[in-house]
């Protein structure tokens, strides 16, 4: 079922967009909710190298309950793919921007020295009307303070987007809905990212210093047990013991050269009335009672749509 909201441009939107430094987005269709699974509204299911080793977590869940967390390089690669052919061209076709939530986390303790550096997305669209677009959007990164970092982050479908032959990638989707899609012919969404961690998070089980923790880590612990020693200790140091092989089984397959990033709530948008300058931040949220107020505004002009 596909999930789409449609807003009529009234001064009660235009009072509620007032309220925020942001946008106002409406007639939204959404692509990737990431509820505890990875279908879509187009009639494909995400997938890509980032997918198999994924994780639905509670962590920037902004449409749900869970979102997803990708673990990925930190060097310029393709993680999830959305080959949704013909309509999603449409979405693209009929909307203005693309909007992404997307989230790091602090996975340790605050001060501790380590915390997410740096993130980047590449969205890409890649179809045979219109060839490889593809488009760069820095993320806002949670700082060192052992929380997490929600931002809305937005793709303008109407910018021309770099080897897209002069037409803004709105255009070129356009063009492909006018041919009719059909056999032979592909359109599809590559989400692209990289970045980096800042700091030397702790390698629990990494007993062989590799950054991986598999085998190589039980031979280490064994040659090491009953003795003093050993690389990336967490648990009684100082002593090589069965409890270390225990911290080992439950670390067994993490990769430590890999980084996070979390993304929900994939959709497509128009901006509404009164919506402002366009911005790739968080959101500030206004006070519980204005808000309220402004729901209450709202709700005779916004309602759901379902095609």
């Amino acid at each position: 079922m596909r999930k789409c909201f449609s807003c009529k441009a009234t001064v009660a939107v235009a009072f509620v967009a007032s309220l925020f430094s942001g946008p106002l987005f409406c007639h939204g269709q959404v692509v990737g909710t990431f509820e505890h699974n990875l279908s879509s509204s187009v009639g494909a299911t995400w997938e890509g190298p980032g997918i198999p080793t994924s994780e639905f977590v509670s962590a920037g869940a902004t449409d749900g309950t869970s979102s997803l967390a990708i673990h990925h390089p930190t060097g310029w690669n393709i993680e999830a793919i959305l080959k949704g052919g013909l309509p999603l061209a449409q979405d693209a076709a009929s909307h203005d921007f693309m909007l992404i939530d997307a989230t790091t986390t602090d996975n340790g303790v605050a001060n501790d020295g380590w915390s997410p550096s740096w993130r980047q997305l590449f969205p890409v669209f890649n179809s045979n009307q219109g060839g490889w677009q593809q488009s760069q959007i820095d993320i806002p990164v949670a700082g060192d303070d052992g929380g997490s970092l929600t931002s809305t982050v937005i793709l303008d479908l109407n910018q021309v987007a770099p080897n897209s032959n002069g037409m803004t990638m709105k255009a070129n989707a356009q063009a492909y809905v006018d041919s009719g899609g059909g056999n032979g012919t592909y359109w599809e969404l590559f989400l692209a990212m990289q970045g980096g961690d800042q700091g030397t998070p702790v390698k629990a089980g990494d007993y062989s210093d590799n950054s991986v923790v598999n085998a190589a880590d039980y031979v280490a612990w064994r040659q090491s047990l009953g003795g003093t020693t050993l690389a990336n200790e967490t648990v009684s140091p100082g002593t090589v013991d069965a409890a270390d092989y225990a911290e080992w089984r439950s670390h067994f397959g993490k990769d430590y050269s890999q980084i996070t990033t979390i993304f929900d709530n994939i959709r497509f948008a128009n901006a509404g009335a009164g919506s402002g300058a366009l911005s790739s931040g968080a959101v500030p949220e206004p006070s519980s009672l204005v808000l309220v107020m402004a729901i209450g505004l709202v709700i005779s002009v916004c309602r759901p749509v379902r095609s």
